[in-house]
């Protein structure tokens, strides 16, 4: 064999298998859902709520929330908050509460997990 036809085959065969070691793509799986506690006249919170997800995620995924729907005692400050506790890849808990004097009756949340 030639020594140029001997550097395209040495060439090739690595090209080929660099593409072995290349990254693949990967495709980011999300999950959405609401969460509403509510109870009148008598307030249940604060409320742990653990939240499972329809099908596991391959690693702890990120969890994005926000409030949705607030309904407190207009007498008082108005006080609410939602904390995540804890996450793995199959669920995660929040804590939903009030601060203070504030009379929480209703507090509804979405959020979004992704991997």
């Amino acid at each position: 064999m030639k020594k140029s036809q001997a550097h395209k085959s040495l060439f090739l065969a690595a090209f080929i298998l660099t593409l072995n070691f290349l990254p693949r793509p990967t495709t980011a799986r999300c999950e959405s859902g609401e969460v509403n506690e509510y109870e009148y006249p008598k307030s249940p919170f604060p409320v742990n709520k653990t939240i499972d997800f329809q099908q596991p995620f391959a690693a702890k995924p990120s969890i994005m929330y926000g409030i949705t729907m607030l309904d407190m005692n207009y007498a008082e400050n108005k006080r609410a908050k939602i904390k995540l506790l804890r996450s793995d890849p199959a669920s995660f808990t929040v804590w939903l509460g009030t601060m203070h004097d504030t009379k929480l009756y209703g507090l509804g949340m979405r959020w979004m997990a992704c991997d």
